[in-house]
């Protein structure tokens, strides 16, 4: 447990600070690329949790699986807008909202049994983004390490 940690007590306040120093630039990255819509941004991440999430756990399972159109919706989990709703804690027709403003994005498509399912190119328009996201997360972490080792 971390507050357990030798540095815990002792550097809480610098602690904070790191964390604060990685989510506010990453919160405003997010804000940016949708537009200041967190929302939709939170629905995205959940479609893409649950569409994806068990397929990657399985490193023997190669992201590229995913790009062939006559088979990505039996590999993907699907989910519709009321699981995304409870999931996210949001009322239904919000996630719908968002959903629909997803979709003319070109991020989310509808099947054609009603469930939501990323486009294949959706990760395209992160890319760089989410590069950043991993630098700046693992250098946080390294901060933390040795805040917590003190």
């Amino acid at each position: 447990m971390v507050k357990t940690s030798p540095g815990y007590e002792v550097n809480r306040a610098r602690i904070s600070l790191a964390l604060s120093e990685f989510t506010v630039p990453l919160l405003s990255r997010i804000y940016h690329a949708f537009d200041g819509d967190m929302v939709a941004a939170l629905v995205l991440g959940e479609i893409a949790h649950r569409n994806v999430e068990a397929w990657l756990a399985e490193y023997e399972n190669a992201a590229e699986q995913l790009d062939d159109l006559a088979r990505r919706e039996t590999l993907m989990r699907p989910c519709n807008a009321l699981s995304i709703a409870e999931s996210c804690g949001l009322p239904r027709e919000t996630v719908r909202r968002k959903i629909v403003m997803l979709i003319d994005r070109g991020y989310v498509y509808r099947s054609e049994a009603g469930f939501l399912f990323l486009t294949r190119n959706v990760g395209d328009d992160f890319e760089d983004m989410t590069a950043r996201n991993v630098e700046e997360l693992l250098a946080t972490a390294r901060r933390l390490q040795a805040l917590l080792a003190r």
